[in-house]
């Protein structure tokens, strides 16, 4: 099913997890007037759209940032397809982590070694906390969705907390990534260096993290509002209840509120993305309310593998569309077993933000292998977290990392209106992204 510019799609892998996420394939045929095509990549062959195999096309995988799912690609793909400039098709994939969105709880995945992949942080005896398993199963769930469609390797986008699944996603799968990065509003894990781990380095090699975070954000690490699991539980409820919270608010209201946060230059860009319609209505609200509507089943989704043979459980909550080969999802997203702590999504998201680097096991300068090009943006108005925290980013990632400092950018505004020099890199480097063919098994 196609929503705006992405669409949405469902895999159950092997051992019975599912897995929702969203998919495009931007095409630009300089014969056409229409400028660019944004496809199915499940439904439109190689032989009309595009000279090369699917498998070889330059591939992005996005990372959202903590309260949004997949819909949120969306966003992406609008804003970056009138400024798209490439010879070959460009894939866009982003997946709903675990515990939202009618993905399977990271609670129930069954973390073995991967024979497509580098097992490291990702056997059960290393995932020894709910937060590194729901880390190390998100990633595992992109690969999944990787092989699916034989992608050898992929450039990875995020934004804000998406940081962290990304730059996890680099260190446990690095020979499924270009060495790509692109970064917009990073959220950053606190470097602790009292704490020594196997994959940490001597704290006197680390620069002296500057004061990025907001005090309620340092209130809540160091436990004044309670637990981390206590905290992470609330937090996460609220923005599962984001979908009923803006219904009930005035449309004018809440975007009134949103706007005051915005520089003048994002303002701009807001009446161009949100034009006023003939009520005087931007549509940001219909927008929010789309994207996280997503939040709770997956809504929409078609299945590009069946299962096999569905249990009589299944069989209501599955809708049949064509000869068994796709299946529409109908909201309630799997069996009753797999429901099981599903919507924990939310919650787990804000526990890794909370979290250190050695908590979770992941040092930016030791268990990210050097990348080919780090870029990253970051708002000098950012009252999230601070543009310094990506100053001591760009310095700590191996090989370094290059930094634009968005004049005026706030958190949101950079996040929902990224420059044009973001589009520009996404073009460049997905000309230099195309990969040699390597063979990857298709588990279908």
């Amino acid at each position: 099913m196609n929503h705006h510019s992405i669409f949405l799609k469902a895999y159950r892998c092997p051992d019975g997890r599912t897995i929702h996420y969203s998919a495009a394939r931007l095409h630009e045929d300089p014969s056409a007037t229409t400028g660019t095509s944004i496809l199915d990549i499940d439904i439109h062959n190689d032989a009309n759209h595009g000279d090369n195999d699917i498998k070889n096309c330059p591939c992005w995988v996005f990372f959202y940032p903590a309260g949004p799912n997949r819909r949120l690609l969306d966003a992406i793909v609008s804003r970056y397809a009138s400024h798209f400039q490439c010879l070959k098709d460009v894939i866009f994939l982003c997946v709903t982590r675990p515990g939202k969105g009618g993905t399977s709880s990271s609670g129930l995945a069954k973390l073995s070694s991967s024979k497509n992949g580098n097992s490291k942080d990702a056997d059960n005896e290393n995932c020894n906390t709910r937060e590194k398993l729901h880390v190390a199963t998100a990633c595992r769930d992109v690969v999944a969705i990787l092989d699916h469609y034989q992608i050898s390797k992929t450039s990875l986008m995020y934004m804000c907390a998406g940081s962290t699944f990304a730059y996890s996603f680099a260190a446990m799968f690095p020979e499924r990534t270009t060495g790509n990065i692109i970064g917009i509003s990073s959220w950053i894990l606190r470097y602790d260096p009292t704490t020594s781990t196997s994959s940490s380095s001597s704290s006197d090699s680390i620069p002296t993290q500057p004061q990025m975070y907001t005090l309620t954000h340092k209130m809540a690490m160091k436990g004044f509002f309670g637990p981390k699991w206590m905290v992470s539980s609330l937090a996460g409820g609220i923005v599962n209840s984001a979908t009923g919270l803006l219904s009930m608010l005035p449309k004018d209201f809440a975007e009134g509120r949103f706007q005051k946060c915005l520089s003048d230059r994002e303002k701009s860009e807001w009446e161009k993305q949100f034009p006023k319609t003939d009520e005087e209505k931007s549509g940001f609200i219909d927008v929010m309310n789309w994207i996280h509507a997503d939040g709770e089943s997956g809504v929409g989704s078609v299945f590009v593998n069946a299962p096999a043979s569905p249990s009589e459980e299944e069989k209501g909550d599955y809708e049949a569309v064509g000869c068994n080969i796709h299946i529409h999802c109908n909201g309630s997203g799997g069996t009753p077993a797999e429901n099981t702590e599903r919507n924990d999504g939310d919650a787990m998201d804000i526990a890794v933000c909370l979290s250190t680097q050695q908590e979770l096991g992941m040092v930016y300068n030791t268990s990210v292998p050097p990348q080919q090009n780090v870029l990253l943006w970051h708002g000098e108005n950012d009252t999230m977290i601070s543009a310094e925290g990506s100053e001591w980013l760009a310095k700590v990632i191996p090989g370094g990392a290059s930094l634009t400092k968005v004049p005026g950018g706030t958190h949101q505004g950079t996040m929902f209106f990224f420059p044009e020099d973001v589009m520009e890199a996404l073009n460049r480097l997905s000309e230099n992204g195309g990969v040699e063919e390597v063979a990857v098994d298709d588990d279908d």
